[in-house]
């Protein structure tokens, strides 16, 4: 929670300053128990953060909020550029939009920006997604030209995936088009032992795959089983080492594609999909965006994980613990798309 707090606290440029403008708000807390707590966070991380960055000037070295932010208050002439061309520009932060903005002013620079507002997925490194919809907020006049043909999704699970997005009130609308065609391309597993069912599973499927699980941990339910390996994200499989299987998050699975996909632990649970984590508190003092719609990032998150396959997306779960999204994804379908 303080390392989340201190990286925030640097991607919105706020400087130490800042700590009394917090002991201030918090001091207008009206509930008492939280008014304490926040204090003492407060104390503690602001003398970690002072220590951080004492540590940081006596290397002479700086982390990549550092690089952006020094970056933005030492350009003051003319580079040359005509041009700024920014990819996966939902990610975007108010430091990294203040640097590109200066950029912009001193060379007088026009700007494309190429993005998915339904793919933000890093408002916990600070990224700001109104950065994003906002854009002619921020830059001035613009034109906006949507993207709406993918060639890696079939049309039906477009047609679903679209739906599940857009039930966020904040994304853009779009009709999204696909040529492709797989029938029923959404899969449901349900499992007692996920690591049994899963192998079951494998042998199956028989193609590559990636593996897509919320956390780092997810993986561990599957290497239960002696037949399979884990090295780096590549996962061996003693009964077929000729298969490409390999493990990620879905937040390190963005931006990649694979024949099929296998999602792991889409269970109604605390550190299911959606995950129930709920932030501390004192992050809303360094948070410049709030949800405006219950798992909104979760949501996207989850767009993101069925998105990455060619083909079909095999879902695991368990019976009367399936997570809203995939009860969700279900009346979605009306189980025309998808199978059991």
């Amino acid at each position: 929670m303080i390392f989340t707090f201190i990286n925030l606290f640097k991607s919105n440029n706020f400087n130490v300053s800042k700590f009394k403008e917090f002991y201030s708000m918090n001091n207008n807390t009206k509930d008492n128990n939280l008014k304490w707590q926040n204090s003492i966070l407060l104390k503690i991380i602001y003398d970690i953060y002072i220590l951080y960055k004492e540590e940081l000037e006596s290397q002479n070295i700086i982390d990549f909020n550092d690089m952006i932010n020094l970056s933005t208050k030492k350009l003051n002439k003319n580079l040359g550029y005509k041009y700024i061309i920014i990819d996966e520009y939902q990610d975007t932060s108010i430091t990294r939009y203040e640097f590109i903005k200066k950029i912009k002013d001193i060379c007088s620079a026009k700007i494309m920006a190429v993005g998915d507002d339904f793919q933000s997925i890093y408002r916990f490194t600070g990224c700001n997604l109104s950065i994003f919809l906002d854009f002619q907020q921020y830059f001035g006049n613009c034109e906006i030209l949507k993207i709406r043909n993918t060639y890696r999704n079939s049309k039906e699970l477009i047609e679903v995936a679209g739906k599940f997005i857009m039930k966020n009130k904040m994304q853009m609308k779009k009709n999204l088009l696909s040529n492709k065609h797989i029938n029923k391309p959404i899969k449901i597993v349900y499992y007692k032992e996920l690591s049994k069912t899963f192998e079951k599973l494998i042998d199956i499927i028989n193609t590559d795959i990636f593996v897509l699980g919320r956390n780092k941990k997810d993986i561990n339910l599957i290497l239960n089983s002696n037949n399979f390996l884990l090295i780096d994200n590549r996962i061996t499989y003693e009964k077929n080492k000729n298969l490409n299987i390999r493990y990620y998050t879905v937040h390190t699975s963005k931006g990649l594609e694979e024949e099929n996909i296998v999602l792991l632990n889409v269970i109604d649970d605390y550190l299911g999909f959606p995950n129930k984590i709920v932030n501390d508190k004192i992050l809303n003092f360094v948070t410049t965006t709030k949800d405006y719609y219950p798992y909104e990032e979760e949501r996207r998150l989850f767009y993101v994980a069925i998105t990455r396959t060619r083909n079909n997306v095999y879902i695991m779960t368990k019976y009367k613990k399936e997570s809203i999204f995939l009860k969700e994804i279900m009346s979605i379908s009306k189980k025309k798309y998808t199978n059991h």
